[in-house]
């Protein structure tokens, strides 16, 4: 019968194996084959990673040298030199600085006050607050009129101021579109046409009376108190 045999050395190890069963000796023969070239191939590629890697440093560093060569070569920059004045400049801002004025010590400065304008608003307020028995305001010939408000109120007969409060709110209502007046917007109404003044006495009285009624400012952009003809006020005069 015939033994097969095969000796492995590794350094200092050594490996024998003796066998009658040559598929045995086949087989593991072709193991050992396999596992060293798998270990041939592994050791190759690290060699081959550890060669790329020193490569890629040894060229750092070979950069690294030439651009600390380079730098060592360049110039260094020359400091600032400092801004040369020139005299003449110095002259032309000696001749152009603004030079300060004294002030005047003692002076006394009048205030200038300005003519106060005598026109139909400043007429129509003085004449509100302080109404007169008789009107001497006579209205200017270039004041336009409104002679369809003169005719109406020539139609009716009127015996007191309160006539004519209540003629003006029912026109301003019924003829001008305009519910809501002010004292002032009445007043230039009656002024302006036939030289009648409304003082806040007889406004009171008509509202007192449940003539006209005062409307409350909502908005606050009207400044000044709104009033409006009631219902009975325009029954009293109707019924007139």
């Amino acid at each position: 019968m015939s033994i097969y045999s095969f000796k492995i050395t590794k350094g200092k190890f050594q490996l024998t194996l003796s066998t009658t069963d040559k598929e045995l000796v086949g087989d593991q023969l072709g193991k050992w084959v396999k596992k060293a070239s798998e270990y041939t191939q592994k050791h190759k590629v690290q060699q081959c990673k550890e060669i790329i890697s020193s490569q890629i440093n040894a060229e750092k560093e070979i950069t690294k040298q030439k651009i600390d060569e380079q730098l060592r070569r360049m110039p260094k920059p020359e400091p600032a030199a400092e801004p040369v004045v020139n005299e003449t400049s110095k002259n032309l801002d000696v001749i152009y600085s603004p030079v300060k004025q004294e002030e005047p010590q003692n002076e006394v400065i009048q205030p200038v006050i300005p003519p106060q304008e005598v026109g139909f608003d400043n007429i129509l307020e003085k004449s509100i607050q302080a109404p007169q028995t008789e009107l001497s305001f006579k209205p200017a010939p270039s004041i336009k009129k409104d002679n369809a408000f003169i005719n109406f109120i020539s139609a009716r007969p009127v015996e007191k101021k309160i006539d004519y409060l209540l003629m003006t709110a029912y026109y301003f209502t019924q003829y001008e579109q305009k519910p809501r007046f002010t004292l002032k917007q009445l007043n230039a109404k009656l002024m302006q046409n036939i030289a009648v003044i409304i003082d806040h006495s007889v406004l009171q009285e008509a509202i007192n009376r449940d003539y006209i009624e005062c409307l409350p400012d909502l908005t606050g952009l009207v400044g000044a108190s709104e009033y409006r003809l009631t219902a009975y006020g325009e029954k009293v005069l109707l019924d007139e």
